[in-house]
């Protein structure tokens, strides 16, 4: 069993909330308490991002926290979105149906593109 490794990393315009392993209720806690402090943080970025590109396994009843991290970021005036790729982890998002209220994207670097294009 791989174990979860959370990071948060702030770019110009982002907060970056990282894991990488295995997300169940068991060991939650590091990654739920890290998007929490993300969304909740008293800054100017208007973006969360959740990377979940080196995530195995996402389990059915830690996926919801996505959505409450949503609301809570809308809350503040932010956007949650979430990178995820292919696989187990984003099987896990569309069963739950967090896919229908939070932004997922194939990668990190589409996750951390502006919200707003301008050629300008």
């Amino acid at each position: 069993m791989t174990p979860l490794v959370v990071t948060t990393r702030r770019t110009r315009s982002a907060v970056v909330v990282a894991a990488r392993g295995r997300i169940d209720l068991a060991g939650e806690e590091p990654w739920r308490q890290q998007v929490e402090e993300a969304c909740g943080e008293n800054s100017a970025k208007m973006l969360v991002v959740v990377d979940l590109t080196e995530v195995g396994y996402l389990s059915v009843g830690t996926a919801p926290l996505l959505i409450r991290a949503h609301y809570h970021c809308l809350h503040r005036g932010r956007r949650l979105r979430v990178a995820a790729r292919p696989g187990p982890v984003l099987r896990t998002l569309h069963l739950t149906g967090v896919h229908e209220i939070v932004s997922i994207c194939p990668d990190l670097d589409a996750a951390l593109r502006p919200l707003v294009a301008s050629r300008w």
